[in-house]
């Protein structure tokens, strides 16, 4: 299987690196609060974060594989880093590129 285009890439790579952000914080602050008695986080606390890091790191996968819903995904997840404007609109851009939109049309 050949590697994706660059610009795929970088889309990828931004939302495994987010995912996997989200799940070694998760696991941090286990470790360091677990035998804290004030501080107690529920099982939703652990499903809704579980569920945002499965969310990143299958849209990763998705786009990486050029799968037709990875790019609705990818705009869903991309809109976590529109505050960050110059980072943002760099991603935003990206995914409105010709390779980027042609990556999911090739069977």
């Amino acid at each position: 299987m050949r590697s994706p285009p660059p610009c795929v890439v970088f889309i990828a790579r931004t939302h495994a690196i987010v995912g996997g952000t989200i799940v070694v914080s998760v696991a941090l602050l286990h470790l360091f609060t677990r035998r804290l008695p004030q501080i107690e986080f529920r099982v939703t606390s652990y499903g809704v974060t579980g569920g945002l890091a499965a969310l990143y790191l299958g849209t990763a996968a998705l786009v990486w594989f050029g799968v037709p819903p990875g790019r609705l995904l990818s705009r869903v997840c991309a809109l976590l880093y529109l505050p960050r404007f110059n980072f943002g609109s760099l991603v935003w851009e990206t995914m409105n590129r010709e390779a980027f939109k042609a990556h999911f049309r090739r069977g």
